[in-house]
């Protein structure tokens, strides 16, 4: 959910207008918005959780973190657009009238908040979320919820072209 904050506050900022980000979905019927999906982008979800957990020895060496960080979540990202045309024909992201790209999937302004992202993953949100986490007593609960959002989040996903075809 940080990661749609950030990134949907950048699109207002930048193009100064709400929209679509991740799988909160913004559709019409005759004029009417209805907003429904959940506020994620999964590469962030799945970026912080990479971060949290394999980066976390490096978290007393802040300049190490932030290189290691920086270069591996801009490989991450980089994957991540190359599978996501290769199999799925879908460009995510374009970066071409970024300085420094490479092929409009990864430039040089995203490889630093990338390696921004990874000193406040694993300096800061990873102790935050591993206290909280502690603090829960129902942990089963918790559990099936977050089981319950990843099923319902696929769901989002895989339906929006079916029951709003004309919005992709």
């Amino acid at each position: 959910m940080i990661g749609w904050l950030f990134e949907t506050i950048e699109v207002l900022i930048h193009f100064g207008k709400l929209t679509d980000r991740g799988i909160l979905f913004i559709s019409y019927i005759n004029s009417f918005p209805i907003i429904w999906g959940l506020p994620f982008i999964m590469i962030y979800g799945l970026g912080g959780a990479i971060l949290i957990y394999c980066f976390k020895p490096l978290a007393k060496n802040p300049f190490l973190l932030f290189f290691i960080g920086m270069i591996t979540m801009t490989l991450f990202e980089y994957l991540t657009s190359f599978i996501a045309e290769t199999l799925w024909n879908q460009k995510l992201w374009d970066y071409s009238n970024q300085f420094m790209n490479l092929g409009g999937r990864i430039c040089l302004r995203s490889s630093i908040a990338w390696g921004v992202l990874s000193l406040i993953a694993v300096k800061f949100l990873g102790p935050l979320f591993h206290n909280l986490y502690n603090k829960i007593k129902f942990k089963k609960a918790l559990h099936i919820i977050i089981i319950l959002l990843v099923i319902y989040i696929f769901i989002a996903y895989y339906l929006r072209p079916i029951i709003f075809p004309n919005m992709i």
